[in-house]
Order: C-alpha cells, then structure tokens, then sequence
C-alpha cells in the first residue's frame, strides 16, 4: 500500500486529535514521543486537500503548548510525590538563578531542542518560575516549533513522504533481528547456570 495515499486517506478530525495528543505529550517533555510522525501525516492531508497548514499548525501548537503547561503543573505541584533526590536536583537557589537569568530564551528554544524540553519544563515548575511568564514563552517556543517544523516539512514532504515505506520496513527488520537476538540471549543466560551446575 502507498504510504502517501493511507496518510491522505485518514480523517482529519482523527489526525488533527492524534497530532494534539502526540505533541501535548511531547511537549510535556516525555522522552521518545516522535512529534515529527504526525507532522508528516498531516502533510499528506494537506496536499489531499484535507485540511490546511494553517490548521495543522493551530493543533500542533495547542496540543504542544498544552503538554508545556501540564509538564510544568506537574513539576511545581505534584513535585511532593517525586523522590527526594529528584526533588534536590530540581529546586534551589541555582536552578533560580539560571532561570531568571536566561528563562525567556531557554523557555522558548526548549520548545525546539528535545534535550532541554524536559530539564528546562520540569526545572521552571519546580523551582517557581512565574507561570503566567511561563505560559506566554512557552507559547511563542510551540508558536515557533511547530509552525518552522510543520512548513518545512510541508515544503519538502513530496521528497519525504515516498522514502518513509522504505525507511518503515528497513526499521522493522532490525528491530524484529534485536527483539530475535534478546531472545536467544536470554534463553541461552537461562540455561547457561543450569547446563553448568554439578549432577548430584
């Protein structure tokens, strides 16, 4: 099946709630969500006709900006239920400084950089960074991630999209020979201590 034609295929109210939730979870600085696949998807919706880039932004950058807000409520007052050590690294009069020094810039680039999405989100919450200030930087941050990374991959989704089938089963087959691979390994650790041990 042509991967362009399933993506155009989906109904936008599907993949405009599957874009909103995929980036508020992103956004949240949870490690390993690839906001990047919706994105792509919502690039064949576009050239279908489906819907607009205008909208596919707008739901990119709610649901990113939602995920920021929910990260940081997280952080600043459910930060009682983190362990201890958590908590020291996260708190203090350093990770104040830093923010009040360089917030407005880390907020918004972080947005962009997965590797400080999570420290600077969970840091501005514990630490007390000022929420409405908070709010607004995180905002223009998704403002700026979502609409450069949507438009780019708009423009260039015709050379995209036709590699991902490529790329899709490429992926599946080494991770089908690790999974493979797992196995053995640990059937042969398994039996490793039994084969070794002394009859009695």
């Amino acid at each position: 099946m042509n991967l362009r034609l399933w993506l155009a295929g989906l109904d936008p109210l599907v993949l405009n709630l599957a874009t909103f939730a995929l980036l508020a979870l992103e956004g949240a600085g949870i490690p390993g969500v690839p906001g990047v696949v919706p994105m792509l998807a919502q690039v064949a919706s576009i050239d279908a006709g489906h819907t607009s880039l205008g909208a596919a932004i707008t739901w990119g950058v709610l649901g990113n900006w939602l995920g920021s807000l929910l990260g940081y409520a997280v952080s600043r007052w459910g930060g009682r239920w983190l362990p201890a050590h958590w908590r020291d690294r996260l708190g203090g009069d350093r990770a104040t400084a830093l923010l009040a020094r360089y917030g407005a810039p880390l907020v918004v680039v972080s947005r962009t950089i997965g590797s400080l999405r999570t420290p600077v989100t969970l840091v501005a919450g514990s630490s007390g960074y000022p929420f409405p200030r908070y709010a607004f930087l995180s905002f223009l941050g998704a403002l700026l991630h979502v609409g450069v990374w949507q438009t780019v991959l708009w423009k260039a989704g015709p050379a995209i999209l036709p590699q991902m089938g490529r790329w899709g089963r490429e992926i599946l087959i080494g991770v089908a020979v690790v999974v493979v691979l797992l196995v053995v390994f640990r059937w042969w650790r398994n039996r490793t201590p039994e084969s070794s041990s002394p009859s009695i």
